[in-house]
């Protein structure tokens, strides 16, 4: 279902000022100061700081079924498994590896790369300072990857995950026992896990409470992570954020509901919401009879109501099947007003 857009928290690139009219987004990505938009026809719209060329997509690029977006730089998937990024590139982070072929899934950490092909495997290229680059030798039947500034993470298909590069605060060391996970999220220098009972497991730097899970919470469906602050989308569709509060990236707006999709940049946060189309919809009027069942009665309209009307047309004659009985004017769409009359008949 395509969607629009509410962003909140820091806003000095004007990461959080949505353009105006934009809708028929399917995903959303989030990156330290810019975002970017996936619309149903393949296209790109992207927003917020562009000082290393991150917001300017390249010209006639289409056919994207998947987004991913750095600290600085911005990586799209294909619909024929291509691979195409723009933006910093001190690193390398854009300069997709030759021969890529089989992406199903594409993650930006802070300056690296993340691809998992259809076998399983995962690639990765772009800054490895920490190692984050560095795929653990034999790695396969990963479902699903996440990056971080400075480390990397995979869900294994029996619900384990692996993690590697920077563990200073402990961003890589995973749980002991930790099973059933279904999906994960990668921050500056945290992770998070969503458990299949909906449940979330968090761990890493902990400095503004990115990593203190509300205590009760349940019924997750999506989850993200910012730079210290983290983001949960219950099944109700409202949204749960915790940790650094600085620039009002946890400040949910009152009333948000309906989220379909979440992501979380440095320092504000990214949902998407459901639009709907009902097309050329028609709104009908009605009056409701009650008296006996089988009775007869001339249901009568006019479309202005003076002392002594006599200006009443017959809408129908009706045989009561039941009471009370709804009785629709199809000829009231587009009337401002309408107003109706029974009249039983001998």
């Amino acid at each position: 279902m395509a969607g629009e857009i509410v962003a909140w928290g820091d806003s000095s690139a004007g990461q959080t000022n949505v353009p105006g009219g934009l809708s028929g987004v399917t995903a959303i990505t989030a990156g330290a100061f810019h975002n970017v938009a996936l619309k149903s026809d393949g296209t790109l719209v992207p927003w917020g700081n562009n000082l290393h060329g991150q917001t300017n997509v390249p010209a006639g690029l289409s056919g994207v079924t998947a987004i991913a977006a750095g600290s600085y730089h911005t990586l799209a998937l294909k619909s024929d498994g291509a691979l195409v990024a723009w933006g910093y590139n001190s690193f390398g982070q854009t300069n997709v590896p030759a021969g890529m072929t089989g992406v199903t899934a594409i993650a930006a950490g802070g300056d690296h790369n993340v691809a998992l092909k259809s076998d399983g495997t995962v690639v990765a290229w772009g800054y490895n300072g920490q190692g984050q680059t560095n795929v653990p030798v034999g790695l396969t039947g990963v479902t699903a990857i996440a990056a971080g500034d400075f480390h990397t993470v995979a869900l294994k298909g029996d619900g384990t995950v692996v993690a590697w590069g920077a563990t200073g605060y402990g961003q890589t060391t995973v749980p002991a026992s930790l099973t059933g996970v279904t999906a994960i999220a990668a921050g500056w220098s945290h992770t998070v896990a969503l458990k299949s009972d909906g449940t979330v497991v968090a761990w890493g730097a902990n400095l503004n409470g990115q990593t203190a899970v509300p205590v009760g919470l349940d019924g997750v469906t999506a989850i993200a992570a910012g730079h210290d602050h983290t983001v949960a989308l219950k099944s109700n569709g409202t949204v749960v954020v915790w940790g650094s509060s600085a620039y009002g990236q946890t400040n949910v707006p009152v009333g948000l509901s309906g989220v379909t999709a979440i992501s979380a940049g440095d320092y504000h946060t990214l949902v998407l919401l459901p639009s709907f189309s009902f097309g050329n919809l028609q709104f009908y009027a009605g009056t409701t009879l009650e008296g006996p069942i089988g009775r007869q009665f001339r249901v009568e309209y006019a479309d202005v109501m003076t002392a002594g009307t006599t200006n009443w047309l017959t809408l129908t004659n009706i045989t009561l099947p039941a009471s009370p009985f709804l009785v629709v004017d199809p000829t009231s769409p587009g009337k401002t007003q309408r107003y109706y009359r029974a009249l039983s008949l001998p």
